[in-house]
């Protein structure tokens, strides 16, 4: 399997990419990375996929980790979000592309899903929800992103409680590469994001919701009601959390690939 990560001219602006690419690819795969995430979230799971045969993209979003810190005043909406994964589609020359977002990632699957229906074979929403939620508990840290360097908030908030984490590193140099507008402009789509879910609903495209078992993030009761208004396959995956790509890469990477076969 070749890796390839590259920066990606979208929208006038570089995104951080890498393209697990298989000998013999069967099906083309597009992964979005949920809130403060990055396209590291996906290492295990794509390398996983890409030798089940599949060729997978991963990539920062817009602001985040190794991605352009954008002057465009428009770049952070969530239209301008869809857009970057609708272009990095077309960019690597992906047809009938199965896409999965994470978290907040589902968010912005929604939009590109709605820009470009006839791209996508399926759509995959792993630990999300169906919009924005007013009630988010607001942490301290993000109270001062637009006044404060990331690097600060980190050593103030952050630093101690994560230090015997397994991935402290890029969950430290993430955050503090990625621009502060960003993440205060993603945190407030993540209060009032409306949804789209009906709309997607009438496009008819292939639907999976997944979440691990034990996810504290999205209400469960969200998540299940929204694979019902998709008439969406529903998996719960035992022993996983808010990220069961990280949790148990493989039993994610399987049930993926399992829902993927299935149509």
């Amino acid at each position: 399997m070749k890796i390839t990560a590259v920066n990606t001219a979208i929208q006038g602006e570089n995104l951080a990419t890498v393209l697990f690419e298989p000998t013999t690819p069967i099906a083309d795969v597009l992964l979005v990375h949920g809130f403060t995430g990055s396209k590291e979230d996906f290492t295990e799971v794509a390398e996983l996929l890409g030798k089940g045969g599949y060729r997978v993209l991963t990539f920062d979003n817009r602001g985040q980790y190794e991605s352009a810190h954008s002057k465009r005043s428009d770049a952070y909406a969530m239209e301008s979000l869809g857009k970057d994964v609708v272009e990095l589609a077309h960019h690597f020359g992906f047809k009938n592309a199965h896409i999965l977002g994470h978290s907040f990632g589902g968010l912005i699957v929604q939009q590109a899903v709605i820009q470009a229906p006839d791209l996508w074979r399926s759509m995959t929403l792993m630990c999300s929800g169906p919009g924005g939620q007013a009630d988010w508990i607001r942490p301290p840290a993000f109270d001062n992103l637009l006044t404060q360097s990331m690097e600060s908030i980190w050593f103030e908030h952050f630093d101690e409680e994560r230090k015997n984490h397994p991935r402290y590193e890029i969950h430290k140099r993430r955050w503090i590469a990625s621009d502060g507008i960003s993440t205060a402009t993603y945190r407030d789509h993540l209060n009032n994001q409306p949804t789209l879910i009906s709309e997607i609903a009438k496009l008819g495209i292939p639907a999976h919701v997944i979440y691990g078992e034990n996810d504290d993030a999205w209400p469960l009761v969200l998540q299940n009601q929204m694979a019902k208004d998709l008439s969406a396959q529903l998996t719960v995956l035992p022993g996983c959390g808010h990220c069961p790509n990280e949790d148990n890469p493989q039993l994610n990477a399987d049930a993926l690939a399992s829902f993927w076969r299935s149509i």
